[in-house]
């Protein structure tokens, strides 16, 4: 099990995935009863359910357990839940990702305007002068949005 911040929803590798923390918030129900369905599920699909684990702190700094799943694993969990509790999981593993589908859509339209900007910059000195304001405004535009994605993906869902 790995040691990590207190974070719910996240992203490993550039994929998103979703704490047994997080499904607990989500359903209501209690996270030890969450973690026990997580390991029989996991034992079930004869899977090392030491490496879908990780320790957490709780709000009394103490180590807790809490597992972390991938969509198929989510939703596989879930379907044994109530139809409710399956409909807010997976209404919130939507907006998981569709937020990082819109800032990965922002930040392809800013890539794209610190192109153009390049191109018209090197044609005449009117240009590379206009370059000169726009390139370190595109710059920062750039970096702020990845650094979102970045917080999105890393801690998703914290409320």
């Amino acid at each position: 099990m790995q040691n990590t911040k207190n974070e719910v929803g996240f992203s490993i590798n550039g994929m998103t995935r979703m704490t047994s923390r997080e499904i607990s918030k989500l359903t209501g129900k209690q996270l030890q009863h969450v973690n026990r369905d997580v390991l029989s599920m996991l034992d079930e699909l004869d899977l090392d359910a030491s490496s879908f684990g990780r320790i957490y702190l709780d709000t009394l700094n103490r180590q807790k357990t809490e597992y972390v799943l991938d969509q198929e694993l989510t939703f596989t969990l879930i379907t044994g839940y109530s139809i409710k509790l399956r409909n807010a999981v997976i209404k919130r593993w939507l907006e998981l990702e569709n937020q990082v589908v819109s800032l990965q859509d922002e930040l392809n339209k800013w890539c794209a305007k610190e192109n153009y900007d390049k191109a018209i910059g090197s044609l005449h000195g009117k240009g590379l002068a206009e370059r000169k304001k726009t390139k370190k405004l595109n710059q920062s535009t750039i970096e702020n949005i990845i650094n979102q994605m970045q917080l999105k993906l890393d801690i998703a869902g914290v409320a």
